[in-house]
């Protein structure tokens, strides 16, 4: 690079010189000297050095195309061998195929979903719904929206119905339980009342025949004979005769007002709890429906 002389102002100049060049000639302690490298241009780097950089990127990336295009395609024919299974009945077996399918590409959602049809037996049975959650998590997020379509005209006309039957079920039995309990409460009643009168009056006569016992005990040395003995030893003897009353008849109270407890709660018959399974189940199958037709 050749010097340059920059004006500053009236009184200098700068200058600018290669590093590693003496002071130039005529140069002034007056003036400012700026050095700047020497560039050198075999030091800059060689585009041509990229070139094989680039190449093996891309034959890496062609590389995972082809593996993920192999696996693609063996998750296709694990997956159809998996609805061949299914079609067959053999549901274990179309299981374990569509798990590999999914292992092997898990982007596909139709091997998530069939996992799905296989734990509720083709979305007709789900009292184990819970064992494939995750797996109808997956398929729902990958599929299209004409995916969940068609999805949604084979099946939600179906589950439809099943939750209209549900309900109606539910309403059934509601009222059944309904009626079970209001037959049962009057004797229900009855018991309670009957064990409270024992459990009371064994209670109360425990308390006198005890009382009587520990002053009749106090007094034993007070007087001669047997006059106090006798009396306190009967009283001690009655009063245990009610001890073991008095917790035969609270076993008995504490019955009664439970099974009165429980009868005053909804759903506590069998048809109740009937009820209960109908109402959980539609909502299962409801929540269903809401996701395929969104």
């Amino acid at each position: 690079m050749e010097e340059r002389n920059m004006e500053l102002d009236d009184d200098g100049k700068i200058r600018i010189r290669r590093a590693g060049d003496g002071p130039a000639e005529g140069e002034t302690e007056d003036e400012i000297v700026i050095e700047v490298p020497e560039f050198d241009a075999e030091a800059e780097p060689d585009k041509e050095e990229e070139a094989p950089a680039e190449e093996e990127f891309l034959r890496r990336r062609e590389a995972r195309e082809r593996e993920l295009e192999s696996r693609r395609a063996q998750s296709l024919t694990l997956y159809e061998e998996g609805e061949r299974l299914f079609a067959e009945g053999d549901l274990d077996g179309a299981g374990e195929k569509f798990l590999d399918s999914a292992a092997l590409y898990g982007a596909d959602w139709r091997s998530w979903f069939g996992v799905v049809r296989v734990q509720t037996k083709d979305l007709t049975d789900f009292s184990e719904v819970a064992e494939c959650e995750q797996a109808y998590d997956k398929a729902l997020r990958r599929m299209s929206r004409e995916d969940r379509a068609a999805v949604a005209a084979k099946y939600v006309p179906s589950l439809q119905a099943r939750a209209d039957e549900l309900a109606a079920a539910h309403e059934r039995y509601t009222a059944q339980d309904e009626r079970e309990r209001e037959e049962a409460r009057p004797a229900l009643l009855r018991e309670l009342r009957s064990a409270t009168a024992a459990f009371a009056s064994t209670a109360a006569l425990l308390a006198v025949f005890l009382i009587a016992s520990v002053v009749l005990w106090s007094l034993i040395n007070t007087v001669q004979g047997v006059q106090i003995l006798v009396p306190a030893i009967v009283c001690s003897a009655v009063a245990i005769v009610f001890v073991v009353l008095a917790s035969v008849f609270a076993r008995r109270f504490a019955l009664a007002r439970v099974a009165r407890s429980r009868n005053a709660r909804a759903g506590t018959t069998e048809a109740g709890e009937k009820a209960r399974m109908c109402a959980e189940l539609e909502e299962v199958i409801r929540s269903v429906v809401e996701d395929l037709d969104k």
